[in-house]
């Protein structure tokens, strides 16, 4: 019995097929993805202005009784993002409101309010 010698052109054949297959599907993969973004930048804070997000299903006199504790004013709400925005009275600081909402149950989250910028597409 003898052994049969591999067909190298049709090996030299299948590589360079695949090779170019692969290719082609990298090239495909790279230009179908969204060109790199930069990214958002953060300005600095509003002075005195924080964004609480309670809780779901957290009363509304919980909430008074709550911001009125901390001396802080609504000012308005981001109902898109379920998020409220307050200014801090003279009595606190910023900080020592955003430590006291962090330490409270009925809130998911407390930050400063500050400013996104989003730069705009090429």
């Amino acid at each position: 019995m003898m052994c049969r010698l591999p067909d190298l052109p049709k090996i030299k054949s299948v590589a360079i097929h695949g090779l170019i297959f692969i290719s082609v599907v990298n090239l495909w993969l790279a230009c179908s993805k969204e060109p790199m973004q930069k990214k958002p930048t953060l300005t600095a804070p509003v002075a005195g202005e924080v964004l609480i997000k309670f809780k779901p299903g957290v009363p509304e006199d919980s909430v008074r009784a709550l911001t009125a504790r901390l001396g802080l004013e609504h000012i308005r709400d981001l109902r898109d993002i379920g998020v409220r925005v307050f200014r801090t009275t003279s009595r606190f600081t910023t900080a020592q409101v955003l430590s006291a909402c962090r330490s409270e149950v009925c809130i998911e989250y407390a930050e400063p309010n500050s400013t996104v910028k989003i730069p705009e597409k090429n």
